[in-house]
């Protein structure tokens, strides 16, 4: 399923007109979704309650539980704005496989995960691949004109050395 066949079927269901009702200053931050794209998650922040609500979106629609956000305490929760996306997910993989096959040409993915946000670099998609050699490649791809931020490697024996 397309991002924004996805959202719009969300936007359109019972489920998701109740909930926005009673939480009218929540916004969408981030879009995820894996491999096949069969599901698709929608993550709406709420200011005043500093809490995360997530529809899932496949055969159907789904909310979690509310979470509290990730984030560096007075950090601000920036939203997407979908009028500034002008490249969609199927044009960012290509650029994100693009860029893997040109600068990491011998690594095999065996997982991909990409989430559009809105973070410093502005709003993104942040493409990850996960390797068969254990390894995350990680690729930024500007929403609105598919210019790469940046890429980078990291084993993932790395994350373990660093979080001890």
């Amino acid at each position: 399923m397309e991002m924004k066949s996805a959202l719009k079927k969300l936007n359109e269901s019972d489920e998701f007109l109740v909930w926005s009702k009673k939480n009218k200053k929540s916004k969408l931050t981030y879009v995820f979704t894996m491999d096949n794209c069969a599901e698709w998650q929608f993550g709406y922040y709420n200011p005043d309650k500093d809490k995360m609500s997530t529809f899932s979106v496949n055969d159907v629609i789904s909310l979690k539980d509310e979470q509290d956000v990730f984030k560096k305490p007075g950090e601000k929760v920036k939203c997407i704005n979908l009028e500034d996306i002008k490249i969609n997910f199927e044009k960012a993989l290509e650029k994100a496989e693009q860029t893997r096959k040109k600068y990491y040409p011998n690594e095999t993915v065996n997982k991909k995960i990409a989430i559009l946000q809105n973070i410093k670099q502005g709003q993104l998609w942040n493409i990850t691949f996960v390797t068969h050699s254990f390894k995350t490649i990680n690729i930024k791809i500007n929403a609105l004109n598919g210019k790469l931020i940046k890429h980078e490697v990291v084993s993932l024996f790395d994350f373990k050395a660093k979080a001890e």
